[in-house]
């Protein structure tokens, strides 16, 4: 008896619970920070793996297309030099030399050189250029480094959008002592133009960057301590970088 209700439980089907397949996030109001609703994201997209790989492979992309390529080579095709020959063919008992453009010589030429302009981009697949954007946001969402600004109302003080009601530099300052962000690098990415965000933060210099979201590069969200990204301008990563 008991071995028939043993092999009747083990011949039915275990159903197991599907994964999540979205993350929530808090959206919050600027520049209190206070969360006032939850938003579900992919899982995809701000739950993914850590993987360096992809990450690597992203920024080595990035630095190469920044390279200028503005570095010029002198090559004996310029000649500098004048054509004639340093001596003559015969008579002299030594060995027979050319003019003084040879590279063979020490006056600065080489057989080959790069010539300006030079483009040192190279190539990467999309899939793994999305995936390390997704793998940074990840990580930075992962470790409570990212915030979410947007929603649909806001308190008479407060903003749906990343920026000040008005220009002045003491606004960032009170924002960066109440929220402990001394020595932090900041990221702001916003959907659009921020003027007065802008000019609140230009005297942090490289401490604080505002970027619109086409402009962010992977490096910019790694090198970032902290991230304030706007809830337009998150939607627009998930439909450019999401799942391919």
């Amino acid at each position: 008896m008991f071995k028939q209700i043993v092999r009747r439980v083990s011949s039915s089907p275990f159903s197991v619970g599907a994964p999540a397949e979205y993350t929530l996030a808090s959206i919050r109001t600027f520049p209190s920070l206070e969360p006032h609703t939850m938003k579900a994201y992919p899982k995809a997209f701000l739950d993914h793996p850590l993987r360096r790989d992809f990450l690597w492979s992203a920024v080595v992309y990035e630095a190469d297309a920044a390279r200028v390529g503005s570095n010029y080579v002198p090559t004996k095709a310029d000649s500098p030099f004048s054509n004639r020959k340093l001596r003559r063919q015969k008579g002299t008992g030594m060995a027979r030399v050319g003019d003084a453009n040879s590279p063979t010589r020490f006056n600065g030429l080489k057989a080959h050189g790069i010539k300006a302009p030079h483009d040192w981009s190279t190539k990467l697949p999309s899939k793994v250029y999305s995936r390390a954007y997704r793998t940074a946001l990840s990580d930075q969402y992962r470790n409570g480094r990212l915030f979410v600004i947007g929603g649909d109302k806001a308190g008479e003080h407060e903003h749906t959008q990343a920026e000040f009601k008005y220009e002045y530099a003491e606004q960032m300052r009170r924002f960066v002592e109440h929220h402990d962000l001394e020595r932090l690098n900041l990221l702001f990415i916003v959907d659009g133009e921020r003027p007065q965000l802008i000019s609140a933060t230009a005297d942090m210099g490289k401490k604080c960057d505002v970027l619109v979201k086409e402009a962010v590069e992977v490096r910019d969200i790694l090198r970032a301590n902290r991230i304030f990204i706007e809830e337009g301008a998150m939607n627009w990563f998930v439909s450019r970088y999401g799942d391919l």
